[in-house]
């Protein structure tokens, strides 16, 4: 028997891929000492984790209606 796996929104994975790549790149550019590249992480993961963060919580109000 399989059960039904809720399903992971467009935007959600968008957010997770750019939280990913924003860590990548701080974690690059605090390594190689550049800072405009870190800066630019740190916004790509804000970005990231508030479009997950949307997304999650406009797939609960869905499921909840």
């Amino acid at each position: 028997m399989l059960s039904k796996k809720p399903q992971m929104s467009g935007f959600a994975r968008i957010g997770i891929g750019l939280l990913m790549i924003g860590a990548l790149l701080v974690a690059f550019g605090q390594y190689g000492g550049r800072d405009a590249v870190a800066t630019f992480g740190v916004v790509m993961v804000a970005c990231g984790f508030v479009l997950y963060l949307a997304a999650s919580i406009v797939a609960k109000r869905k499921t909840r209606v």
